[in-house]
């Protein structure tokens, strides 16, 4: 599954009703500015890990606010 695919699919499980704005984001759009709080980002954030099979360092986590950063760190888990 490709990155964006992914996120879609998290953003789907968190919030269904944030996923028709996808389209518009690209890799320097903040994921708050999709109105996702941080509660709802590392809900996402988990449904990737699960999807995955594996589990991120929170020092890495926190680094994380950009939907550019997300496809990083998901890039980086498939290597």
């Amino acid at each position: 599954m490709e990155a964006m695919e992914l996120i879609r699919a998290a953003v789907s499980s968190v919030d269904p009703k944030k996923a028709d704005k996808l389209g518009s984001v690209g890799p320097a759009t903040e994921i708050r500015a999709l109105g996702m709080d941080s509660v709802a980002t590392m809900e996402m954030v988990g449904y990737v890990e699960d999807e995955l099979g594996v589990q991120f360092a929170d020092e890495v986590l926190v680094t994380v606010t950009t939907f550019g950063d997300l496809v990083k760190l998901i890039e980086s888990a498939k290597k």
